[in-house]
């Protein structure tokens, strides 16, 4: 039993970088994650404890929520089995996003250039409305290894951003 899970985890492509290599952990969660430090440091040593976790509390909090939650929604990674090509996300890996290979989807893969982040986009029949799917976890040199295979498995791949790929 053992051998035919290897066998099948053989024949998978995975594209994931480290999280440390990501763009969003380079450009923002780490100056982000320092300077909150230094100002929970500064309030703590300048205001009462009551004081802090009332109101100062809130004001400290709430950013950081919002602000790391954006960082796990950037967090995917791509995985190609034999049948389907799976979005995964690598802080909640119980976030995935299975697409088979015969499926009637179109694919948009969107980079705007610089620090911005690529996401793909899975569009299904005439809905105009899709999910994106920000690949923080791919490399950017990766990106035409996967849309040559994700053509060659017949699925419409549209790409914005990304000209010299096609």
């Amino acid at each position: 039993m053992g051998s035919i899970y290897l066998e099948n985890f053989i024949d998978m492509k995975i594209f994931r970088d480290s999280f440390w290599l990501g763009r969003w952990v380079q450009a923002i969660f780490i100056p982000w994650t320092v300077v909150s430090i230094l100002f929970v440091l500064f309030v703590m040593s300048n205001v009462d404890y009551a004081k802090l976790f009332s109101w100062c509390g809130l004001i400290i909090l709430l950013p950081n929520l919002l602000f790391y939650g954006i960082v796990f929604l950037s967090e995917f990674y791509i995985i190609f089995s034999d049948d389907a090509f799976i979005l995964k996300n690598a802080i909640c890996p119980f976030w995935t996003k299975k697409v088979f290979y015969g499926d009637p989807v179109k694919l948009k893969i969107i980079y705007l250039s610089g620090y911005t982040i690529p996401y793909i986009q899975i569009i299904r029949g005439a809905r105009r409305f899709a999910w994106r799917y920000y690949l923080d976890r791919v490399r950017l040199k990766d990106f035409p290894a996967i849309i040559d295979y994700l053509r060659e498995k017949g699925i419409e791949v549209h790409v914005k951003g990304m000209e010299y790929f096609k």
